[in-house]
């Protein structure tokens, strides 16, 4: 569906892919947004847009040399054009001709097993007049890149091109030795790093997305992460599931804790996670909760978050969960827009909403936020990549016998984050607030309600959403509302078939408490094409 422009007087046009009226209260935020003087060109708002705290959940804002702490993100680390890619045709390419070529190709990634398997990837231009690094390996190779591309290590952990020390050992890649040996010693060096140098210079980047292993080999001989709700599609057939759902969802709520609960015992990859070494430069209003945020880290928390067993119209078993940064993220924002109302009334600014703060780019507060909230959008991912690893283990004990498998597909998508990307022909930041970015061939995740069909998709990279979708179905009711019209009984029936709680600590997570998923993509038709058609037949939620 085409978008609608709404009849609202404010600065910035609104576009809307909803396909209804806003309500009163919807509209008043959508004109409190629409109204601060530095937001560029118009808001967009998603199919599942509804009401949020100072800005739309649905919403998609793109603001210039200013930023609102309403959301959590990252910038895309990237390399300049000039950096070679290794393709399984033997040849080598420099990245930016590889983004003009619209179309995939096949280049190198390392498995978990730390195993070199050929993968399709695409390619793209991803900003412009970036900051840069040059990381000098012991072979004589140069990489320049952005400050936070990250570097697949010897362990399969990655590490951000500014934190690399001299002598740091990264994983190695060897095109001349065969998939197979890329552990295998060759004389004169190791692949480690020599050092990291800041560059005066500013170039365009450009950046591989490699849904299935996300990352790929340089011809400089390491590996790199690629452009980072997240979900595997596995070897498994729905009939290996028959009469063992249950005992899949007992063990993954041992495994995996919910709700407020946290880690008993810290595992020794959340302990070894390098940012860790970085919670001293936070916020100090959160200095007190490092020892929390680690027993967290691997914790699924409440409300509409979830771990999903999925079936697919073919038969396919998909692991499917959707979480984020838990409470350090939330406390990391709840300072820095206390800070932000503490510089309003210093500068006697009127907001139409107070929690409608911002930073100014180029001020002490705006690199402290930016700080910030890329360190708790990597622990976002983080979060995921461990809970992931541990839902697999349980799905691959009771379907393989504990055999490790190969993912068939891996999707891993942020919603509720801000980045900076280039929209017709300008470099804005983009933040997203329950929105997913869509960009031509992203992969992303749209997930309806806890009895309901979800979808993968690829993105149409539509220019008037700033290239988004929705991030799920999107409520139709307050949690408070959902608990006041439906019953027990109302809850049993809508999750019919599908191994989950059936009690009233979820009630608010009922199915006709969101919106139909159905309608919500028929709205979003312009904006993604549907890889998948799943629904759950095992659902966790806190």
């Amino acid at each position: 569906m085409p978008y609608e422009k709404l009849e609202i007087s404010t600065p910035a046009p609104v576009l809307s892919w909803a396909n209804h009226a806003l309500g009163a209260e919807e509209t008043k935020m959508a004109k409190n947004v629409a109204s601060l003087p530095f937001v560029f060109k118009h808001v967009a708002l998603m199919p599942d847009v509804h009401l949020g705290k100072g800005a739309l959940v649905g919403s998609v804002i793109a603001t210039k040399e200013a930023i609102m702490p309403a959301a959590v993100g990252v910038d895309i680390g990237c390399f300049t054009g000039d950096t070679l890619v290794p393709l399984a045709d033997g040849k080598s390419y420099p990245i930016k001709e590889l983004a003009n070529w619209k179309q995939d190709f096949i280049v190198y990634s390392c498995t978990q097993t730390t195993r070199i398997a050929a993968a399709k990837a695409t390619a793209r231009l991803t900003r412009h007049n970036a900051e840069l690094v040059k990381v000098i390996l012991d072979n004589g190779e140069e990489i320049k890149c952005t400050p936070d591309h990250e570097f697949m290590l010897r362990d399969g952990t990655y590490r951000e091109a500014s934190e690399l020390k001299a002598g740091t050992s990264l994983m190695p890649f060897y095109s001349k030795v065969g998939l197979h040996n890329h552990r295998k010693n060759q004389p004169g060096y190791n692949h480690k790093v020599i050092a990291v140098i800041p560059l005066q210079e500013k170039q365009d980047v450009y950046c591989l997305t490699v849904p299935e292993y996300e990352n790929f080999a340089l011809s400089a001989g390491v590996f790199v992460h690629n452009c980072g709700m997240m979900a595997i599609k596995t070897p498994f057939t729905a009939d290996k599931l028959e009469g063992k759902l249950k005992k899949i969802r007992l063990d993954i709520e041992a495994a995996i804790p919910v709700g407020f609960n946290e880690n008993k015992e810290v595992e020794k990859a959340v302990t070894n996670w390098q940012h860790w070494d970085d919670f001293k430069e936070l916020h100090p209003g959160v200095q007190h909760l490092e020892s929390k945020a680690m027993k967290q880290l691997g914790s699924l928390g409440g409300g509409n978050h979830f771990i999903e067993v999925c079936i697919d119209t073919e038969n396919q078993v998909w692991l499917m969960l959707h979480s984020g940064s838990r409470n350090i993220g939330n406390m990391l924002a709840q300072n820095h827009i206390g800070t932000g109302k503490e510089l309003a009334k210093l500068a006697n600014i009127r907001l139409p909403d107070p929690d409608l703060t911002y930073f100014v780019e180029g001020t002490p507060e705006f690199a402290a936020y930016w700080n910030d909230l890329q360190w708790a959008q990597n622990y976002a991912r983080f979060n995921r990549d461990v809970m992931m690893s541990r839902f697999k283990r349980i799905v691959e004990k009771h379907l393989a016998g504990g055999k490790q498998t190969k993912p068939l597909l891996s999707v891993n998508c942020h919603h509720n984050y801000a980045e900076k990307e280039v929209h017709f022909g300008e470099e804005v930041y983009i933040t997203r607030k329950g929105a997913v970015r869509a960009r031509e061939e992203d992969y992303g995740i749209i997930p309806g309600s806890m009895g309901a069909k979800s979808f993968i998709v690829k993105g149409k990279g539509n220019h008037d959403s700033y290239c988004s979708c929705s991030h799920g179905a999107g409520r139709l009711m307050s949690r408070n509302k959902a608990k006041l019209n439906f019953s027990l009984d109302d809850l049993i029936q809508q999750t019919n078939g599908v191994e989950c709680r059936k009690d009233e600590g979820v009630l608010d997570e009922i199915p006709g408490a969101y919106k139909p998923i159905d309608e919500v993509m028929n709205n979003q038709a312009d904006l993604v094409e549907v890889v998948a058609t799943l629904k759950q037949v095992v659902c966790i939620k806190g």
